[in-house]
């Protein structure tokens, strides 16, 4: 028997001005609704999470000290969401402190001090090692001159969800290393999408609400991205019984902005409420 509400689904995307693209997967029962998994979209920055994939790849293998204290590039210093363009500048966070930024709060700066890191052409060769085509990086985070140029960051929302499934499931690169990405999303900050109008636990809530969640409540872990004209959100619930979900869902070419972070919230909320 289906659970996912897709006719409902989509005829609240019809209503949207612009090009969605949706995964969702139910891991317990393995149901999957797709529509245009496979169109490219800019990625923003749901990018983030394979780069956060291959840091901590790198930390386990030793090529990366997770508590070494980074200087801030001066070129790596861009505007957008996160926090560091407010602080001090001769701030030298940990790598540590960097990951969690770009996700928690999709910090800019960090981002583009862990694309130093990593690697740009690491982390697309990783994304192909991983089996996902169509993830591709090519430029730092509000370098809008390169995307003047035609070099953009690219994903789609099918792989995008496979990896969240496979992070659900402990099998992205390692368990550990698939249960610390959770972890770290599970802090996210942005939350205005497809969190926004399901019963969320607080992305403050103490360890232990969120290992063992009250009746009526779900546990996200997700990463949005924006742009003009582009909203993503991609994410994995928990709900209390243990039941599994993610939904991956990008959206571009929009005429308003405020109705593609809506519609990325109603989906959720359509399905939270065939699943819980």
């Amino acid at each position: 028997m289906n659970q996912i509400p897709q006719q409902a689904i989509l005829d609240l995307l019809a209503d949207m001005r612009g090009i969605a693209g949706l995964y969702i997967h139910v891991l317990d029962t393995d149901e999957v609704f797709e529509l245009n998994p496979f169109h490219v979209f800019p990625s923003a920055s749901v990018i983030k999470i394979p780069m956060l994939a291959l840091l901590l790849k790198d930390v386990h293998e030793g090529r990366v000290n997770w508590s070494e204290r980074r200087a801030i590039a001066p070129s790596n210093r861009v505007g957008g969401t996160g926090i560091l363009c407010e602080l001090d500048q001769d701030y030298a966070p940990t790598i540590e402190t960097l990951a969690k930024l770009m996700i928690v709060l999709s910090d800019n700066i960090a981002t583009n001090e862990i694309m130093d890191i990593v690697g740009i052409d690491r982390v697309n060769q990783f994304c192909r090692d991983m089996g996902y085509e169509h993830i591709t990086l090519m430029r730092k985070m509000l370098d809008f001159e390169a995307i003047r140029q035609g070099r953009n960051n690219y994903m789609c929302a099918g792989e995008t969800g496979r990896l969240l499934v496979q992070i659900a499931r402990g099998q992205f690169v390692s368990p550990e290393i698939s249960q610390k990405i959770v972890e770290i999303m599970e802090h996210q900050q942005c939350r205005n999408k497809l969190p926004a109008l399901v019963p969320a636990v607080p992305s403050y809530a103490p360890e232990e609400d969120k290992k063992h969640l009250k009746p009526d409540t779900v546990l996200v872990a997700n990463k949005t991205g924006d742009l003009f004209g582009i909203q993503h959100d991609v994410g994995i619930f928990t709900l209390p019984d243990g039941r599994r979900y993610v939904i991956s869902m990008f959206t571009g070419e929009l005429e308003d902005d405020a109705q593609g972070i809506q519609t990325v919230a109603q989906v959720s909320k359509l399905v939270y409420d065939a699943l819980k």
